[in-house]
């Protein structure tokens, strides 16, 4: 099993503090986040389910799935959802140099036409972070990770992680893949029905 943080502390967000880590604490709204996607099963799934609730969220496309699925891609804005970026390729900007990188995320916006940018594995680099910034991105990370895309995760622990941790102004990290739909199919639902419950409103960003 792979150990990751369901919770960045404080010494994590300050490492790139231009970054969005989590909206105003003294609001009762919390942010869903959904990356990866748009993917057939995982996001008509994700989208049928928020309209089931009356919640809206923001979804970080990867580029080359807006260009297979672009009947998904309307579904999110037609439902007052929000999308950001999330590459074209989904590339690593660790493994990735900087000028290659930046492409990428300019040839996925050519389909998404969002300023907003979430590195996929939220890896980014101190070069790839300054290009970004210069372009006029605002770079969304979080302070909740669901732990939905690890399928050897017991799912009773990860609502236990994400019950723990939401708090107001969360910024909650979900996946619209189909990889990881069974695991996902186990845990939102039930998550959603908590964030309900606790009087909280869920907006875009």
């Amino acid at each position: 099993m792979r150990w990751y943080p369901f919770h960045n502390p404080d010494w994590v967000t300050s490492l790139f503090p231009g970054c969005i880590w989590h909206k105003s604490r003294s609001e009762k709204k919390v942010y869903l986040t959904f990356d990866d996607g748009p993917q057939p099963d995982a996001t008509a799934y994700v989208l049928e389910l928020l309209d089931s609730y009356g919640m809206k969220a923001t979804f970080f496309c990867v580029g080359d799935n807006v260009i297979k699925h672009p009947d998904l891609y309307d579904r999110i804005l037609n439902g007052g959802h929000q999308t950001g970026n999330h590459t074209q390729h989904h590339l690593n900007s660790w493994k990735t140099n900087n000028k290659q990188y930046i492409k990428n995320v300019k040839l996925a916006e050519s389909s998404i036409k969002s300023k907003l940018f979430r590195p996929p594995y939220g890896k980014l680099g101190l070069s790839t972070y300054n290009s970004l910034k210069k372009l006029g991105y605002q770079i969304i990370m979080w302070d909740v990770l669901s732990g939905d895309f690890d399928v050897n995760q017991n799912p009773t622990v990860v609502l236990k992680q994400l019950k723990k941790h939401t708090k107001n102004g969360s910024i909650i990290v979900f996946h619209d893949s189909d990889k990881f739909l069974e695991m996902l199919k186990q845990v939102l639902p039930e998550y959603l029905q908590y964030v309900k419950d606790n009087g909280w409103e869920t907006a875009t960003l």
